[in-house]
C-alpha cells in the first residue's frame, strides 16, 4: 500500500483522535469559564453587600487653627441654648419652690385678741406672729407688712400708715380676685401667704441712709393762693420730710412714728432711717397695661393686661357732683412728665368765671403733680396730687388723681391709645 493508501487508510483514526482532543479541550474551556462566572457573580455580589455600609458625605474641612481653637475653649454661648435654657429653667423652678417652703414654714400666725402689738418693738417685725383676720379699725406692725406686701405686689393702698382701711380692703379684694382666692377684702392667713409670696418674702422695713441729694432741695413754702404759687420758680417739696415720705409711699407722720429720735427739721446726709420697704421706682417704660377701668363710686383704678389680668390697682380720686367724670370709654393721647399747670378759672364750678387765668411751674406739688396723662376727653386726664393722704376719700374737679408715685408707676406702663373706661358713675344730685 502505497503511502497516500495508508494516509487514507489511518484517516478514520486520526479524526477519532482530534475530536476526543477538542472535546477535551471544549470541556476544560466551560469548566474554565463557569468558575470565573462563579468568581465574577461572588465579586458583585460583595460588592453590593458592601454599598449598603457605604457614606456619601463631605469629608475634611478649613485647616485647624489653634488660635480659634482657645477661643472655642472658654466660649459661653451653650448656656444660651434651648436645651440647656430649659433644664436650667426646671432647675430654677424646684429651687424656687423649696425657697418658697422654706419661706412659708417661717410664718407665724395668731389670732388677733390673743395678743398685743405694737410699733415700739420694730426690729422683731418680720418674726413676730402675724395677727389675723385683718379687718375694721385695727392698726400694727401686722397692717403695716400687708400693705408693704401690697404695694409690693403692685396693689397699691395709696399713703401706707399701718392702719386698716377702706384702700387696703378694696386692694386686698383686687389681690384675692386676681389670685383666685375667695373676694373677701378681708386678710385672713391663706391671702397673706399669697400676699408674702407674690412679695418675694421682702422684709417689711429696711435700712435707708440719707444722701447729700436729699436734703440739698431746693425747698419751697406752698401758698394756697394760685396766684401766689405762679411766683415760684417751681413747685417743689416743703420739707426734706415730705420728699422721703413720698419717696417710701408713706405720710409724713408715720415717717417720723417710724424713726421717733429723728429730727427732720435738722436732717443731716449719712442720717440711717427706718422706712417702709416699697416697690422700687420705675424709670423705663414696659408697656403692660392694655386697659385702664375707672370705678368713680368705688374710687379704683385697675389696669389690666392683654390676657385681662388685672396687673396694677391703686386708689384714686375722681370727680364730685359739681365736676364729675367722664361717663363714657376714652383713650390715653399723652403723658407728659413734670407738666406746667394752666389754671383756667371756667373748669372750675367754686372759682368765678371772671378770675384770671394763670400758668403754675412743674413740681411734685403741682396740682397735677409729677405726671400728666391726657385723654381723649377734652381738659381730662391722669396725674399725681400735693395731697396724697386725700387719694381713695376726697373728690376731684372731674380726674383721675393718684398719689405721684402709683401716677408715675401708671406713666411707664401705659401708651398712647389705651383705652380708659369709666364705670359705677355718680349721679349729679349725690
Amino acid at each position: 500500500m502505497d503511502e497516500i493508501g495508508k494516509a487514507l487508510a489511518n484517516k478514520p483514526r486520526m479524526t477519532m483522535t482530534k475530536s476526543v482532543a477538542v472535546a477535551a479541550l471544549l470541556a476544560l474551556t466551560m469548566a474554565c469559564n463557569r468558575e470565573k462566572v462563579q468568581q465574577t457573580t461572588q465579586t458583585v455580589t460583595t460588592k453590593v453587600r458592601d454599598t449598603a455600609n457605604e457614606v456619601a458625605s463631605p469629608f475634611g474641612g478649613p485647616k485647624d487653627d489653634p488660635k480659634a481653637r482657645e477661643q472655642q475653649r472658654f466660649d459661653e454661648q451653650w448656656r444660651q441654648l434651648q436645651s440647656f435654657q430649659q433644664q436650667q429653667q426646671a432647675q430654677q423652678a424646684a429651687q424656687q419652690q423649696a425657697q418658697d417652703q422654706a419661706q412659708q414654714a417661717k410664718l407665724v400666725f395668731a389670732k388677733r385678741g390673743e395678743t398685743k402689738e405694737s410699733f415700739s418693738n420694730l426690729e422683731n417685725i418680720d418674726t413676730a406672729p402675724v395677727l389675723v383676720p385683718i379687718r375694721g379699725d385695727v392698726s400694727g406692725p401686722s397692717v403695716l407688712k400687708a400693705q408693704v406686701y401690697l404695694d409690693r405686689a403692685d396693689f397699691s393702698v395709696g399713703a401706707l400708715d399701718g392702719r386698716w382701711g377702706r384702700n387696703s380692703a378694696i386692694s386686698t379684694y383686687w389681690f384675692q380676685r386676681a389670685n383666685g382666692l375667695p373676694s373677701t377684702g378681708e386678710l385672713d392667713e391663706t391671702t397673706f401667704r399669697a400676699l408674702a409670696q407674690a412679695a418675694g418674702y421682702a422684709q417689711s422695713l429696711t435700712q435707708y441712709t440719707v444722701t447729700a441729694e436729699d436734703v440739698k432741695g431746693p425747698f419751697v413754702s406752698i401758698p394756697e393762693d394760685v396766684y401766689e404759687k405762679e411766683k415760684l420758680d417751681c413747685l417743689c417739696y416743703e420739707t426734706v420730710r415730705e420728699k422721703l415720705a413720698e419717696q417710701f409711699h408713706t405720710s409724713e407722720d408715720f415717717l417720723a412714728r417710724l424713726n421717733p429720735n429723728v429730727q427732720f427739721a435738722d436732717l443731716q446726709a449719712g442720717t440711717t432711717l427706718t422706712v417702709p420697704n416699697v416697690r422700687e421706682a420705675l424709670t423705663t417704660d414696659r408697656a403692660d397695661i392694655t386697659r385702664v377701668v375707672v370705678s368713680l363710686k368705688g374710687n379704683t383704678f385697675n389696669g389690666y393686661d392683654a390676657s385681662g389680668r388685672v396687673v396694677f390697682h391703686s386708689p384714686t380720686t375722681v370727680g364730685s357732683k359739681y365736676d364729675p367724670s367722664p361717663n363714657e370709654t376714652t383713650t390715653v393721647q399723652s403723658i407728659v412728665h413734670n407738666p406746667h399747670f394752666h389754671y383756667q378759672p371756667t373748669l372750675f364750678h367754686e372759682v368765678p368765671d371772671t378770675d384770671p387765668e394763670a400758668h403754675l411751674m412743674p413740681g411734685p406739688n403741682s396740682p397735677v403733680g409729677v405726671v400728666w396723662i391726657a385723654l381723649s376727653k377734652p381738659h381730662f386726664g391722669i396725674h399725681g396730687t400735693s395731697d396724697p393722704e386725700s387719694i381713695g376719700y376726697a373728690s376731684s374737679h372731674g380726674c383721675v388723681r393718684l398719689t405721684n408715685w402709683d401716677a408715675n408707676e401708671v406713666s411707664h406702663r401705659v401708651s398712647k391709645g389705651v383705652s380708659v373706661e369709666f364705670q359705677d358713675t355718680r349721679a349729679q344730685t349725690e
